[in-house]
């Protein structure tokens, strides 16, 4: 059903938007692209869920200054981008704002900075704030307490009520280690891990890398990392059920 969900938000996202005049955003504006932006924080297993959104007017408007701001999303299948993504070059490219290249480093300290939880509760806080404002006839399935952002789900019975599930999902460890190349140098059982991953450009379509070398480490930083953008952050997010869900 996750999957029926995901393609049918495709098929939608896909379609061409009419183009806007450049425009001064208003704080409806404002409101209407935070909330649009942090869609992919959405899924099936939600409530209310994606579907429930998509016809708000709310949804349309952030849809329409999505579109105008960064360009219509490109289908999959046609996204060059997206052929070259990785878990290890979508970190770094949410941290330093552009794709690696070879000899690039990434560490765990960039990871852990990206996603620490004030820029979670700054960005996807302007999202619950602008829901509360516009949605009023709908729960805001996400919240923030104590620092830990938690998932309004659907109830698995008939009768039961929704219930709040934590995302550890944002978790900088939890980040570190989706990486696969920092998993499988990962022992387990005492949470020993490496510290870096080098990239090694583009082979086979896709951006490749390797644990990084005590030489590797003693190379300075070249440019400071970046707080992300909701956008930022949803897109991320985006890619990854991409990945996961369409094997893209």
């Amino acid at each position: 059903m996750a999957r029926a969900a995901l393609l049918k938000r495709l098929e939608r996202a896909e379609e061409t938007a009419k183009t806007l005049s450049p425009i001064e955003l208003t704080p409806f504006d404002q409101d209407a692209l935070a909330i649009y932006s942090a869609i992919a924080y959405l899924d099936a297993t939600m409530n209310p869920s994606y579907d429930e959104l998509q016809p708000t007017g709310v949804y349309k408007r952030g849809q329409e200054l999505r579109n105008a701001i960064y360009g219509p999303i490109v289908p999959a299948n046609d996204d060059e981008h997206l052929k070259r993504y990785t878990r290890a070059s979508g970190e770094f490219e949410l941290a330093f704002g552009r794709e690696p290249k070879a000899d690039d480093i990434l560490r765990y300290e960039h990871v852990e900075k990206t996603h620490r939880t004030e820029n979670y509760s700054r960005e996807l806080g302007r999202m619950i704030e602008a829901w509360k404002r516009h949605l009023q006839q709908l729960t805001c399935p996400l919240k923030f307490e104590d620092g830990r952002l938690f998932r309004r789900l659907s109830p698995k019975r008939r009768g039961e009520m929704p219930t709040w599930e934590e995302d550890v999902r944002i978790q900088p460890e939890d980040r570190w280690l989706s990486i696969p190349q920092v998993a499988l140098n990962t022992d387990f059982e005492t949470m020993r891990t490496i510290s870096a991953i080098v990239f090694m450009g583009v082979v086979g379509a896709k951006h490749q890398c390797r644990p990084a070398t005590d030489e590797d480490l003693q190379q300075p930083e070249t440019e400071p990392t970046r707080d992300p953008t909701i956008y930022r952050l949803g897109q991320q997010r985006f890619h990854e059920m991409l990945v996961e869900v369409m094997g893209a």
